[in-house]
């Protein structure tokens, strides 16, 4: 994390030097480059072998940047731009590595059971018992945990690093057999909440509420 952190202090100091919105965007996409490759530098310390966590040291770059750069929200939104290509080949390549043989283990098939009924309960009372604790509405304690069910990304991403566990192929399919079930119900699940609560109108009705602004985001990831 501290390799993200400081690539994402030393991006902000470099975009001072750019003007231009497409060297700033350019430069933007060759630092990420530059610090995937930074990330799976290996080395000894001793008896020690150390690395790096390609995803937490890019998180931590996104997050560093983003917080102390003025213009990161423009460059976000020009990158998101062209990002939906690479979102797409990332999620076929990690579907490609689920493989369903495993889940005939009833063994293996309880575990992802147990960690699906799991995650739901901890996502929905977490949100519950937060909204009661910070005094928010009615809607958003009853409703907050159905719409954090889904999940992705960062799910996937950690599926990888698990791959290379001893227990890694286990644990790689377990989550992307739970990502495909989150995926599958998670945004219909998502969209009945946020219709009971009256965040967002069915197609083909209008509604007077919706010309107020709505009591909390949702990102489907």
């Amino acid at each position: 994390m501290g390799l993200g952190a400081a690539a994402g202090f030393a991006l902000n100091q470099l975009e001072i030097y750019f003007h231009s919105r497409s060297k700033r965007m350019s430069l933007s996409v060759a630092f990420v480059l530059l610090t995937v490759g930074l990330s799976m530098v290996t080395f000894d310390i001793g008896p020690i072998h150390c690395g790096f966590s390609l995803l937490l040291v890019c998180m931590m770059t996104g997050t560093v940047f983003c917080n102390i750069c003025p213009t990161s929200d423009e460059l976000m939104d020009r990158l998101d731009r062209w990002v939906s290509p690479v979102n797409i080949l990332f999620f076929v390549l990690s579907g490609a590595e689920l493989d369903l043989n495993i889940l005939s283990d009833p063994l293996v098939l309880l575990i992802g059971v147990v960690y699906i009924a799991f995650r739901s309960l901890g996502k929905i009372s977490g949100a519950f018992v937060s909204g009661r604790a910070t005094h928010c509405s009615h809607n958003i304690q009853k409703y907050l945990g159905i719409t954090l069910l889904p999940q992705a990304g960062v799910a996937l991403g950690m599926a990888a690093e698990a791959a290379e566990l001893s227990d890694g192929h286990m644990v790689r399919n377990v989550v992307l057999f739970s990502v495909l079930v989150y995926e599958l119900a998670g945004p219909t699940l998502t969209k009945m909440a946020l219709t009971a609560a009256g965040e967002i109108i069915p197609e083909g009705r209008t509604n007077a509420r919706m010309a107020n602004k709505p009591e909390f985001p949702v990102s489907l990831d």
